[in-house]
């Protein structure tokens, strides 16, 4: 049976994998799920501090790229610290985010990191001291200043960190309570959206 319809083939790439073709539509944004927010990169989150949950348009926006390291990667630590450099290196996922910090909380960040630099500076004035003089005594004080400034740069380190890393989904911890509670934050995330 002949037919005078024509059918138009579409063009197809023969090297592409299956999934190529698949309308995949990716879903940036976030969920709260308790005290944690799960994120697909990249995810902008609202002008609201994440630490006391204040308008932070007149505050510092920070355009971060946090990596998530696997919790089994560090029994390579039985093996060397380089291999748990390299081995972290290899296997991190990046997850880009935006968040602010109100005027409040970004001073009391800087305040934080000016002390941290003290400590340092302080460190490296006790170490020559300690060499110079041959002293024990200034040697432990290097030792507890030492420890101070790595305590320091903990705490001054990056306000989220990524806990879980699943099908794409971050899990993200590091956001304060009046942060994660507050309405514009909700009407943003995703399952607000869901639920229209």
């Amino acid at each position: 049976m002949a037919s005078d319809e024509t059918y138009i083939v579409p063009e197809i790439n023969p090297f592409a994998s299956p999934t190529a073709d698949a309308a995949v539509v990716d879903e940036s944004g976030y969920r709260i799920q308790g005290n944690k927010l799960e994120v697909r990169t990249p995810v902008k989150l609202p002008p609201i501090c994440i630490h006391c949950g204040d308008d932070a348009h007149p505050g510092r926006s920070f355009a971060r790229t946090i990596y998530y390291t696997p919790p089994w990667i560090f029994l390579l630590l039985l093996a060397g610290p380089i291999f748990v450099v390299i081995g972290s290196m290899l296997v991190r996922k990046p997850v880009k985010i935006d968040y602010a910090l109100c005027p409040g909380c970004n001073g009391r960040r800087k305040q934080k990191i000016a002390f941290v630099s003290l400590v340092w500076l302080a460190l490296l004035g006790c170490l020559v001291g300690a060499i110079a003089w041959e002293s024990a005594v200034l040697g432990g004080v290097c030792f507890l200043l030492f420890l101070t400034g790595i305590v320091g740069l903990i705490l001054c380190g990056e306000h989220f960190k990524a806990t879980r890393h699943t099908d794409g989904v971050f899990q993200l911890s590091g956001a304060k309570a009046s942060f994660l509670e507050h309405p514009i934050v909700h009407r943003n995330s995703l399952d607000y959206v869901d639920a229209l």
